[in-house]
C-alpha cells in the first residue's frame, strides 16, 4: 500500500476510486496486518491518543470518507483505522516518523597552490580556489540545494527553479536559481564579497538580516566589523574569477585579502605587521610574475617594507619601520 495514498485516506482527501482501493486493501488484510505493516519499516514515536480523542478521530475519518458504508464494512474499516490511530498521537505517524534516508556530507579541500574543479550531483560546476573548503551532500534530497563554502569559489549553477541553490559562507547566505558568480569568504577576512557574472542572486546576512539582490555586473560586499552589506558596480565581473584561469586581478582590494590570496597561491605565510595596513587597498594584475616581483610592486605602491625569511613574509608600513 502506498503510504501517501493511505495518508490521503486518513485525511478524507481521496477520490472515489482511491477510497475503494484503500478499503479493499484494509478488508483483505489478515488479523495481524498492523504488526506486519509496522515490520516493513514504519514506527511510531508519539504517545497513544486518549480514548475519546481516538473515537472522535475515527468518526471524523469515517464520516468524511464513506458516510454510506454498510454496518459490517464500517466496523471492519473503522477497526483498521483505529489500529493506526492507536499507535500514535497523530493520524499520520507513518509519514512523519518514517526514518529519512541518511545522506552523507562530502568535504573537498583545495590545498595551497592548487585549484579544484567539482561537479555536484545536480551538474553545478564549481572551481575551488587554493586554501578553500567546500561541503555538500552526496545527493540533494530536499526542496533546496545547500552547500557550505570557506574560502573562494567560482560557481556555474545548474538551473532548477524548484530547488534554489544556497551557499552558506560565513554569515552570508547566497541564493540562486541558475547563474554564474564568484564568492570570496576566507575565514580570517572581515570582508566577504559576491560578484555576479550572469543571472541573479540574493545575498543575505543571517545576523543583521540585511538582504540585497544582485544582477550581472554587480557586487555585494559585507564588512563583518561594521555589519554593513553594500552593493556596487562591477564593470568587469570576469576579473573576480580571473584566479580560476591562473591570473590574479586586484581592484581596490584590501591588503589582507591580497595577502591571503598570495599566501594560498604561493604556499607562503604573509602577515601584516601594522594594523593600519588592513585599510590599505591595492590594484594590480599578475599572471607569470614571481612572488618576489609581486611583493616588490606591492611594496612600492602601498609604501610598505617587506621582510622575507623562507616561507614567512612580513609586511610593515614604512612609517612604523622608521619609528623602530
Amino acid at each position: 500500500m502506498d503510504p501517501v495514498l493511505l495518508d490521503k485516506f486518513l485525511r478524507g482527501e481521496v477520490t472515489e476510486a482511491e477510497r475503494r482501493e484503500v478499503e479493499q486493501w484494509l478488508e483483505d488484510q489478515p488479523e495481524n496486518w498492523l504488526e506486519n505493516f509496522m515490520d516493513k519499516g514504519w514506527e511510531a514515536a508519539e504517545p497513544v491518543l486518549a480514548p475519546d480523542e481516538r473515537s472522535a478521530a475515527i468518526r471524523q475519518v469515517m464520516n468524511r470518507v464513506r458516510p454510506k458504508l454498510s454496518i459490517v464494512r464500517i466496523a471492519r474499516v473503522a477497526a483498521m483505522v483505529a489500529g493506526l490511530l492507536g499507535m500514535t498521537s497523530g493520524a499520520f505517524y507513518f509519514l512523519k516518523n518514517r526514518r529519512a534516508p541518511v545522506v552523507a556530507d562530502i568535504a573537498i579541500e583545495a590545498p595551497l597552490r592548487t585549484m579544484k574543479k567539482i561537479i555536484l550531483p545536480d551538474s553545478t560546476v564549481i572551481v575551488l580556489n587554493a586554501g578553500s573548503t567546500l561541503k555538500y551532500p552526496e545527493a540533494f534530497t530536499g526542496s533546496t540545494r545547500e552547500i557550505t563554502l570557506e574560502g573562494e569559489a567560482f560557481f556555474d549553477v545548474a538551473p532548477d527553479p524548484r530547488k534554489p541553490f544556497i551557499i552558506h559562507s560565513g554569515t552570508l547566505n547566497t541564493t540562486v536559481l541558475g547563474t554564474s558568480f564568484n564568492i570570496t569568504a576566507y575565514k580570517h577576512l572581515t570582508q566577504l564579497s559576491v560578484t555576479v557574472l550572469t543571472g541573479k542572486v540574493a545575498v543575505t546576512d543571517t545576523l543583521s538580516q540585511q538582504s540585497v539582490t544582485l544582477l550581472p555586473k554587480q557586487k555585494a560586499t559585507f564588512n563583518a566589523a561594521t555589519a554593513a552589506l553594500v552593493t556596487s558596480a562591477a564593470d568587469k565581473p570576469e576579473n573576480a574569477m580571473a584566479w580560476s584561469e591562473g591570473r590574479l586581478v586586484f581592484e581596490e582590494t584590501l591588503l589582507p585579502e591580497v595577502a591571503v590570496k598570495l599566501s594560498n597561491k604561493y604556499n607562503v605565510h604573509i602577515t601584516l605587521m601594522d594594523k593600519r595596513l588592513s585599510d590599505y587597498r591595492f590594484n594590480g594584475e599578475f599572471e607569470t610574475e614571481s612572488l618576489d616581483d609581486i611583493l616588490k610592486i606591492i611594496s612600492t605602491l602601498t609604501k610598505t617594507s617587506v621582510k622575507r625569511e623562507g616561507d614567512t613574509i612580513r609586511l610593515f608600513s614604512k612609517e612604523a619601520s622608521h619609528r623602530k
